[in-house]
């Protein structure tokens, strides 16, 4: 766990808990390669960086976040940054994952409206398919 960091409830939204199964993956190391996904948590500034701006962007709803699919090539979300947060308003212990997408230009849905996963298991099954999708296709693309 030498090179994990995990925000600190100083900085967490009162009540907010990390589930448990995030807190399994990350402290007993059990990171898999889910690129274009990667876990913030492996990158202690960034991670705060990202977390400082979901708390300007949505001060009435925090959201934390964990994980970031950057993929510079343009080949996912064109380039663009998606980050995936936990409701930092979810006291439950296993709160819903929030997508915020910087390269979305639309209107702001309502929270009710706002794409979302029920919690981080859905995340993490998701995202491994699109990690091997992503696989797939740029092997299938580099051939080219």
């Amino acid at each position: 766990m030498s090179n994990i960091f995990l925000y600190n409830f100083p900085i967490l939204p009162n009540g907010f808990v990390f589930p448990k199964t995030y807190i399994d993956i990350v402290m007993h190391n059990d990171i898999i390669e889910i690129e274009p996904w990667s876990f913030l948590c492996r990158d202690k500034g960034m991670s705060l960086s990202y977390y400082g701006s979901m708390l300007i962007k949505y001060k009435d709803h925090p959201l934390v976040p964990f994980a970031i699919a950057d993929d510079q090539s343009g080949f996912f979300n064109d380039g663009y940054i998606i980050l995936a947060c936990f409701d930092g308003k979810d006291t439950s212990g296993d709160p819903k994952v929030y997508f915020h997408d910087y390269g979305y230009r639309g209107e702001k849905p309502s929270w009710e409206k706002r794409y979302h996963l029920d919690n981080f298991l859905t995340w993490f099954e998701l995202a491994k398919e699109e990690s091997a999708q992503y696989k797939v296709e740029r092997a299938d693309l580099d051939k080219i």
